[in-house]
This record gives C-alpha cells, sequence and structure tokens, in this order.
C-alpha cells in the first residue's frame, strides 16, 4: 500500500514539475525579442486604435557645384497615410514627405516576407507626375544584414534612368537629434539621369531610416532623424 502511494506521489510529482517546466518554456518563448525591422509602419496601435506615425528631418546641402554653402536646414516630415490590404494578402502602404519648401510627395510600399518593396511614386497632386517602378524596385532587405547586395534598374520621375547597386554594412552607430542608434548601413552607387551619384542610409531596428547622405558630380547633402511619434518598440 504504501509502495503505491509513493509511486502516485512521484507520479503526480512528475506531472506537476513537467507542466511546471512547460509554462515556464512557454513564457520564455514570449519574452523573445520579434524580429528585427527596419522598416516598420503603422497606422494603428496594439488595440486597434488609429495612431498618428510619422519621422521628422532635418536636411542640409553642404556643397553645390563645388561651392561650400551655409547650412540651411530645412525640415521636412514623413508619415504613414493609409494601408490597404491587396488581392495576394500584402499590404499597400502609402507614405507622404512634406515640407514648406517643396510639394509634396506620395510614395508607396509593399513589405513581402523578407523585404521592403518601392512599388510606386508620385510627385504633388498631379496623376501625370506619377511612376509605377518595373521591375519591382527592392528598397531593402528586411531583416538586412552585413554583406546583403541588390540592384535596380529603370525609369525613375521625369523618366529618370536609373541603375543602382546597393550593399549593407555595419552595425555601427549613429547620433542624430532624436538620439544614438546602432544602425545597418546600406551604401548605393549607380547613375541617375546618366550622371554618377553615390547615396548613403542608415536604417535602425524598430525605428527606420535615422540618417541619409547624397553626393553626385554637383551636390553633397545630408539628412538627420529629428523626431519620431512612437518611442517604444511595436511587438
Amino acid at each position: 500500500m504504501i509502495k503505491k502511494i509513493l509511486v502516485s506521489v512521484l507520479t503526480l510529482t512528475a506531472i506537476t514539475t513537467a507542466g511546471v517546466d512547460a509554462a515556464n518554456n512557454a513564457a520564455v518563448k514570449k519574452k523573445e525579442p520579434p524580429p528585427p525591422d527596419y522598416f516598420p509602419l503603422r497606422i494603428k496601435d496594439a488595440e486597434g486604435k488609429p495612431i498618428e506615425w510619422w519621422w521628422k528631418y532635418t536636411f542640409t546641402k553642404y556643397t553645390l557645384n563645388g561651392s561650400p554653402m551655409e547650412k540651411k536646414p530645412v525640415d521636412f516630415k514623413v508619415q504613414v497615410i493609409s494601408a490597404e490590404k491587396q488581392p495576394d494578402e500584402t499590404t499597400l502602404w502609402k507614405l507622404d514627405t512634406s515640407s514648406t519648401a517643396m510639394k509634396t510627395i506620395h510614395e508607396w510600399y509593399t513589405k513581402p516576407k523578407g523585404k521592403v518593396v518601392w512599388q510606386k511614386e508620385q510627385y504633388g497632386d498631379d496623376e501625370k507626375m506619377t511612376v509605377q517602378f518595373v521591375p519591382e524596385r527592392l528598397l531593402l532587405m528586411n531583416p538586412t544584414k552585413k554583406d546583403d547586395t541588390w540592384s535596380w534598374k529603370g525609369k525613375g520621375n521625369f523618366g529618370v534612368e536609373i541603375d543602382n547597386v546597393s550593399t549593407v554594412s555595419g552595425p555601427e552607430e549613429v547620433i542624430t537629434p532624436a538620439g544614438k542608434f546602432q544602425a545597418i548601413k546600406v551604401s548605393v552607387v549607380g547613375t541617375q539621369g546618366g550622371q554618377p551619384i553615390n547615396m548613403t542610409y542608415w536604417y535602425a531596428d524598430y525605428i527606420g531610416l535615422v540618417k541619409s547622405a547624397s553626393k553626385t558630380a554637383n551636390m553633397e547633402s545630408e539628412s538627420q532623424l529629428a523626431d519620431y511619434s512612437f518611442k517604444k518598440p511595436v511587438k
């Protein structure tokens, strides 16, 4: 009888311990961070309520036609405007870039698994100033890692011929008015309108673009993140 009781106790203990272990393992799994997202887009919060999701940048020209320029910053804002579900179950995100110095630029992106695709762009409110990128224009591998590379050749707005190769390096520390970030670096080398152009972008996990720089034969410029509407990672 005593043996039976001991066996029952041991069995119950084993079952209880296994249950506790399983619960602990589940808790550990729940605490695992989400996969990196270098191009986070939202129009609703975790409770499904509409939110404003935006970034503010400061743009500065360094040289123009080889002559140094006084740094006169221009502020601009990038905001997520809408999200539309597509027949292939992807979401088409619309982003607007606006400032007092230029017309609003409308851009549309999709985020199929493992990448960010720049679908089209419209300059101002004139639909004739819209370009649909063909072939598919890969903006970013997402998540991306050091030594990733991709290329794109096609036409941009105004019919400008573009031929670019993008390469990833980093991560590296980037300090902007919005704070300090560990960011991957995407270097883009190629031609635009037949002229050589070098562009560099720094993306931080769950923040997005934090810094960019551009260099052509005529101009050098830089943009830095000044502020953004979301301060905590969205899980």
